[in-house]
């Protein structure tokens, strides 16, 4: 840590190093899942599929905005950015479009395995749309983005940083509430609900009181899918509402830039609680295709009982 001028900080090479594991992670862990998903799984289309191959893709492109950001850390303080001050802006942008586009697409998943597994046959025509859904994520997306950054006449990047750590665009009253109630507390809500009514449905099923599905490890996984949830951008929203309350001083710029750390690091996280949780996804999806194929009392992805098994089996279906 630093402490110039009495100016708390910590040490640059720690962004750096985060960064960096970030990115080395987060491209081959999201590489993989989209490769699991386009190669190895083509045919599978089941709507929360969709959700998670969109959900990989958002933070494939957020994790390809951290070289920028690890150059940032890695040069000396006050280098001038102003060279490269578009590629900065459009970089800003392309993580903050994919943060959020990560937020809603999490809710997306738990709100479609909720309605698979409580409302199984009411909610099929309603789950059929989950491609639609993701194009209007992306375009909600798109459109916030554009309203904070593509604004003429307003700099938010200082000409020593390439990402400010107070961007003005970000952290004004309007566009806080909306970040913090669009983009936080709805998501929040939609996954606190979806997996209460999920446990809820779950404890009432035939499949928990024969022991066909571990209550126990179901609570788990939801219980950790809400934590990573929560640790990734609880924080980043906290200071943002912070910004409104108290004088912007350097502490509350580095509390930013750790909190935006711990949100990047949501591109890590995701793989491993929604792609790879449990058990290898590939191989319990053919497992459950082969027996289909075997004609094993004609389950299919609407039975109650069969989601139930692929919630419990970490194909979520």
């Amino acid at each position: 840590m630093s402490n110039n001028s009495s100016c708390w900080s910590l040490s640059p090479r720690i962004y750096l190093s985060g960064y960096s594991i970030i990115l080395t992670l987060g491209l081959l862990l999201n590489i993989s899942a989209l490769w699991l998903f386009i190669v190895r799984l083509p045919s599978l289309r089941s709507p929360t599929k969709v959700y998670m191959k969109n959900l990989a893709f958002a933070d494939f492109l957020l994790v390809c905005t951290l070289p920028l950001m690890i150059y940032q850390h890695a040069s000396p303080i006050g280098t001038d950015f102003t060279k490269i001050q578009t590629l900065c802006t459009i970089a800003a942008t392309f993580l903050l479009l994919n943060m959020y586009g990560s937020i809603f697409l999490l809710a997306c998943i738990s709100l479609d395995r909720c309605l698979a597994i409580c409302y199984p046959l009411r909610s099929q025509s309603f789950r059929r749309f989950a491609p639609w859904v993701c194009a209007g994520v992306w375009m909600l997306n798109l459109g916030a983005c554009g309203s904070f950054y593509l604004k003429p006449n307003t700099n938010s990047t200082s000409t020593n940083e390439c990402f400010s750590s107070h961007p003005l665009r970000v952290t004004k009253m309007v566009s806080t509430i909306a970040s913090l109630f669009m983009g936080f507390l709805v998501p929040l809500g939609i996954m606190v609900v979806s997996s209460c009514s999920l446990l809820r449905a779950v404890r009432k099923s035939q499949s928990v009181q024969d022991g066909t599905v571990n209550r126990s490890k179901l609570v788990h996984m939801l219980t950790a899918n809400l934590a990573i949830f929560l640790f990734c951008f609880l924080p980043y929203h906290a200071v943002l509402l912070s910004y409104q309350i108290w004088e912007k001083d350097c502490i509350l710029k580095e509390a930013y830039k750790i909190a935006l750390l711990m949100a990047c690091s949501n591109t890590v996280l995701d793989p491993m609680a929604y792609y790879f949780a449990t058990e290898t996804m590939q191989k319990k999806i053919v497992e459950e295709k082969t027996r289909l194929a075997g004609g094993s009392g004609g389950e299919n992805e609407n039975n109650p009982s069969f989601n139930l098994m692929a919630c419990h089996k970490g194909i979520q279906a």
